[in-house]
């Protein structure tokens, strides 16, 4: 083998044969994948036949031209979509293939549209603890990753973190909600004020907190608050929709949830749904506005920026995301997801809760050895019910295509409950020392 894998003490990979719907084919079995493809990209599963001849028609005009140089249709018609003049995001400007590129596009758009107008002190970033922008050096800074750490040394003097807004986590009992929402929000107006008003560029933000601490939703009012903050001080209000956006969360973008108007909202992962690799940048119409005022040029680009086959997968999967029904299927389907999973469990003496939005979800236990016990009872679904899930530190994880059916939901729950409550009977100290389940990432 000459491939270099991302873990090296890793046993050896699986090798999918093909991925059909919403199911991976492994040896012969096939299996029920409720990750998206493990990052949660797969947002319409796999082999979607108008997909794939959006692709195919595109190849057989010209597979890429370069973006700075050349205008494409094409383009135009998934900027077309993607833009949401109700909430003032005018513009689109096409990155590269990955969330952590669209992360340091937009910071450094930021950054230069305040450098643009003399406003040359402004080159702090803010973002919160708990978060993960993607892994180039500067959405790493503004990320936590404990495994990342190290890379420190590389990174900005002008970065700072405030704690997540997590109802969960940091609600105080005697609270309400919103008492909570506005002291969270406070934390950012006491960064700003530390630093220097004059200092921050922007504050940086996932809709929904992702991956690590798992998807968890603001706390009413939380980001309205922030955005009267950001206006106040004349901050960027940036926000990371990779892993929640494009219809994910039953609105086509997760930020409606909370009725603001962003400055920048980066996109990535759901964008081409994995038939291509594309990332974006929407952004404000004044700011839009502002570049041509005054340098006339974005001080970013790469090779593949708004690569063609790229843009037309993403193009045919928007068209099929956007769609009103679609959507309202997507909320329906997470609603009743949670309703259920939680009517099941609510009980528990492992289970804390089951939150999220749309199709993106993830169940909360508390017990001894938490990490063992996801990782565990993955592989117990796997092996026994041919069900791919994502368990690992506090939660699970179920990120499956939007395009999951009822009797799929089902099944899975059926399931997912008989063995959470026979592996958690059995979880003892005796029990789990014996298990060498590792999460690997």
């Amino acid at each position: 083998m000459h491939i270099l894998p991302s873990f090296l003490k890793q046993k050896k990979l699986e090798k999918v044969t093909k991925g059909k719907d919403n199911y991976l084919y492994i040896g012969k079995s096939k299996f029920l994948d409720l990750t998206g493809g493990l990052t949660g990209h797969a947002i319409l599963g796999w082999s979607n036949p108008s997909i794939e001849k959006g692709i195919i028609s595109q190849m057989k005009k010209i597979s890429h031209l370069d973006y700075k140089n050349y205008y494409s249709d094409l383009r135009e018609s998934l900027a077309n979509i993607l833009i949401t003049k109700k909430f003032g995001l005018g513009k689109v400007f096409f990155v590269g293939s990955s969330g952590a590129e669209a992360c340091e596009a937009s910071m450094k758009m930021s950054y230069q549209y305040f450098y643009d107008q003399g406003k040359k002190s402004k080159k702090y970033f803010i973002s919160r603890k708990q978060s993960y922008h993607g892994c180039t050096t500067d959405a790493i800074s503004v990320g936590e990753r404990p495994n990342l750490n190290f890379y420190k040394p590389f990174f900005s003097n002008y970065r700072k973190k405030i704690n997540e807004n997590n109802i969960f986590k940091h609600k105080r009992y005697n609270e309400t909600e919103l008492e909570y929402s506005k002291r969270s929000a406070l934390e950012l107006e006491k960064m700003i004020v530390k630093i220097g008003p004059n200092n921050v560029c922007g504050f940086i933000g996932e809709t929904m907190l992702g991956g690590l601490i798992g998807d968890v939703p603001p706390s009413k009012n939380y980001w309205k608050y922030i955005r009267q903050i950001c206006d106040k001080y004349n901050v960027h209000l940036i926000l990371d929709e990779v892993w929640c956006g494009t219809g994910t969360s039953g609105k086509y973008h997760n930020f409606e949830w909370d009725s603001i108007k962003p400055d920048f909202v980066f996109l990535s992962k759901t964008l081409a749904a994995g038939y291509g690799a594309l990332s974006a940048v929407l952004v404000s119409s004044k700011i839009g506005e502002n570049f041509n005022k005054y340098s006339k040029q974005i001080q970013y680009s790469n090779t593949h920026q708004g690569h063609l086959l790229s843009v037309a997968a993403a193009y045919e999967v928007q068209k099929i995301v956007k769609n009103k029904k679609f959507l309202s299927n997507v909320l329906k389907k997470g609603n009743y997801l949670r309703n259920t999973i939680n009517s099941e469990l609510a009980d528990h003496e492992f289970f804390c809760n089951v939150r999220g939005r749309g199709l993106r979800n993830s169940i909360e236990y508390n017990c001894e050895n938490k990490n063992v016990f996801g990782v565990t009872l993955a592989e117990i679904m796997k092996r026994k019910h041919k069900m791919i899930i994502s368990g690992k530190w506090h939660r699970i994880c179920l990120s499956p295509s939007l395009k999951i059916k009822k009797d799929e939901i089902d099944l899975f729950r059926d399931k997912f409950v008989e063995e959470f409550k026979k592996l958690s009977a059995r979880w003892t100290k005796k029990y789990f020392k014996k298990l060498k389940s590792k999460a690997t990432f």
